[in-house]
C-alpha cells in the first residue's frame, strides 16, 4: 500500500468496545432486550418499513414503558461499565503521534461514544443522540446522526471537512452494517473473524481483515511511512 493515511474512522460497537451493540446493551440493562428482539424492528428497518428515527423511537418507548421514569444519568452510569477493546488506546495513540485525524462514526449511542472518545483521545464523534428533559428524564425520541446504512455519507462529510482524499481514509468496522463505509474509503478494514457479506460492494473494495487491535496496529504501521 503506497497511499498516505491521513484520516482513521472507527465504528464503536464491536470495534472500540467489546459490546457488539450499545443499543442492545441498553436493552439488557433495562430488561427489554427480548421484547424488542421479538418485535423485529431491525428487520422492519432493513425492509424499509420504518425509518431509523422510527426504530430509535420504538426502542426508547419500550424502555420507558417497561421501566417508567428513566434518568439519563442512569444510562450514562450504565455505559461506564462497558469495556474498551484491548489495544484500542495504543492504536489511537500511534495514529495521533503520526498526525492522523481520528473519528468515531457509529449508529450507536452518543453517551457511550463520547466517553470512549474522551478516554482514547479521538478527535470527533458522530453517533445518535438521546434526549433528556429539564429534570434529566429520558425522552421517547432521539436525534438521528448516523443511519447505519449511510455511514459512508458521514465519512465523506468528515473527509471534506478535513480536506482529506477518501483514498487516504481508513474505516474500521465489524459487520454488514459497515458496508456503506467500507465502500467509500481507500483503506476498508474489518475487525472480524468471519467474512462480512457486502454484496456488490466487495467488487469495488479490497476489504482487509484483522482479528484484534494488535493486528490493526501492525497494519497501520505498514501503511504509514
Amino acid at each position: 500500500m503506497s497511499r498516505r493515511l491521513r484520516l482513521a474512522v472507527f465504528d464503536l460497537d464491536g470495534v472500540l468496545v467489546i459490546e457488539r451493540s450499545s443499543w442492545g446493551y441498553l436493552h439488557k440493562v433495562f430488561g427489554t432486550y427480548e421484547l424488542v428482539d421479538k418485535a423485529g424492528y431491525a428487520k422492519d428497518f432493513e425492509r424499509g418499513l420504518i425509518t431509523y428515527s422510527d426504530w430509535m423511537r420504538l426502542d426508547l418507548e419500550n424502555i420507558i414503558r417497561a421501566r417508567g421514569t428513566v434518568l439519563c444519568r442512569q444510562i450514562i452510569e450504565a455505559f461506564e461499565e462497558v469495556e474498551i477493546a484491548e489495544g484500542a488506546r495504543e492504536v489511537v495513540t500511534y495514529l495521533k503521534s503520526r498526525g492522523v485525524a481520528t473519528a468515531i462514526v457509529s449508529a450507536g449511542i452518543e453517551f457511550l461514544a463520547t466517553r470512549i472518545a474522551s478516554y482514547l483521545g479521538i478527535d470527533e464523534v458522530y453517533a445518535n443522540k438521546l434526549l433528556c428533559d429539564e429534570e434529566g428524564k429520558l425522552l421517547p425520541r432521539g436525534v438521528e446522526v448516523v443511519n447505519p446504512l449511510k455511514k459512508g455519507e458521514v465519512i465523506e462529510e468528515i473527509a471534506r471537512k478535513h480536506r482529506v482524499d477518501l483514498l487516504e481514509t481508513m474505516y474500521v468496522g465489524d459487520s454488514e452494517w459497515d458496508c456503506s463505509a467500507f465502500e467509500v474509503v481507500g483503506y476498508p478494514v474489518a475487525l472480524s473473524s468471519t467474512p462480512i457479506k457486502c454484496g456488490k460492494l466487495l467488487n469495488s473494495t479490497h476489504l482487509v481483515y484483522v482479528s484484534n487491535m494488535k493486528e490493526l496496529e501492525s497494519l497501520i504501521k505498514n501503511i504509514l511511512p
